[in-house]
């Protein structure tokens, strides 16, 4: 009956074409092969070496080690990715305290950037409101037509985003005297209308980068939209 030979019969043939000196002759070719396969190296029975020799065990050993030191790093940077979300976790706090005492539109602006830069420190600190925000609530300050023509063409399809910007941009953003920078946006939104933008800012071309994560500052523009100082005033 013909066919595919088993898989015992299939071994049987190929360790009778391939012997020990074989292999020996292909590894004296290949001094790099288990260099190359360090998975296979950890999975071998191997004895110590002679005297002067260095041993493969020594080899599984340093191997072992070198993921030894690697999981350590890994765990190196959870623990520091966590010590750095605890910080903007207490920071947000406060924050949301700060604008829950907050009764005075005119003082709004105050209190966050202040706030921003207390409690994140960063570098630089706005919050612009637009036009559109004084339908909201007429005692907000609004920034000045120029200042809101750039920072509205800053804004991507209504979603927060970090990057670099040019000096006109900064200076749009976060007032006179900037030079080029990095910086994240948030867009201020109430009932799909866009009221204004939440920023912060650095001198540092790479301290706001585009896999930067956004997801404090966008809870801080959530947290601005349901104040009742800002929306009380759409159930009028």
């Amino acid at each position: 009956m013909s066919g595919t030979p088993s898989p015992d019969l299939a071994m049987q043939t190929f360790a009778k074409e391939l012997d020990a000196d074989d292999v020996e002759q292909f590894l004296r070719q290949m001094p790099e092969f288990f260099q190359q396969r360090p998975d296979l190296l950890l999975a071998m029975d191997l004895p110590h070496g002679g005297p002067g020799s260095v041993s493969l065990i020594e080899r599984q050993v340093n191997l072992l080690r070198e993921r030894n030191i690697d999981m350590r790093t890994r765990l190196a940077d959870l623990t520091q990715n966590a010590l750095h979300n605890e910080t903007l976790f207490t920071a947000s706090h406060r924050m949301v305290l700060e604008l829950l005492g907050c009764h005075n539109p005119e003082q709004l602006g105050t209190v966050v950037e202040g706030g921003l830069r207390a409690h994140y420190g960063v570098d630089h600190a706005s919050i612009q409101w637009f036009d559109n925000a004084r339908s909201v609530n007429e005692g907000l300050l609004v920034a000045s037509t120029t200042q809101q023509q750039v920072v509205a063409g800053l804004l991507r399809q209504g979603r927060a985003y970090c990057g670099i910007f040019r000096p006109e941009e900064m200076q749009a953003l976060f007032g006179a005297g900037r030079c080029e920078g990095s910086a994240a946006l948030a867009p201020l939104v109430l009932e799909g209308t866009l009221l204004g933008v939440l920023a912060v800012g650095s001198n540092d071309t790479n301290r706001y980068r585009n896999d930067t994560g956004t997801v404090f500052l966008e809870h801080l523009a959530d947290v601005l939209m349901a104040l009742p100082l800002v929306a009380q005033s759409t159930e009028a």
